[in-house]
């Protein structure tokens, strides 16, 4: 049985490709008048990764805020959406937290009582360790509720 390797973190080759699309327009925005300086280049450089990386993160973000709404839904959308969607999570490496015991990653809305149940999952970009999407608790009497991602 031939065993997958682990998904990497980020896919080098996309970023670095991204990167490469996006000096030549970094290099007019620093350096209008003809040769750039070796520290345009820098610059440039600098830019071009920033905004790759934040496209990335935009994404993220939008398959964090797609997710939620489908883990919303009964049975978290099914075996087939609720299925892919988790394998593309995985893949980016994004953690979904279904657990209000990490309170840290939730805002909670509304309700009273001592214990938590989840209404939003959190969402966590393993790469960086920063929250893609907070969650949402509602306090609630008595123990607390949660699911397993």
């Amino acid at each position: 049985m031939r065993q997958l390797a682990a998904p990497e973190p980020i896919d080098a080759k996309t970023i670095i490709q991204g990167v490469v699309d996006r000096i030549p327009a970094a290099l007019e925005d620093v350096n209008a008048d003809g040769m750039p300086s070796a520290t345009a280049v820098g610059v440039a450089v600098r830019k071009a990764v920033l905004d790759e990386f934040r496209t990335r993160a935009q994404f993220a973000g939008r398959l964090a805020e797609i997710d939620a709404l489908v883990w919303a839904q009964a049975e978290h959308g099914g075996d087939l959406l609720g299925g892919a969607l988790r394998e593309h999570l995985r893949e980016l490496r994004i953690l979904r937290v279904t657990e209000p015991e990490a309170s840290d990653r939730f805002v909670v809305t509304e309700g009273d009582g001592e214990a938590f149940e989840v209404l939003r999952p959190a969402y966590v970009d393993e790469v960086t360790g920063k929250v893609i999407l907070a969650g949402h608790l509602r306090r609630v009497p008595g123990s607390a509720v949660g699911e397993e991602a």
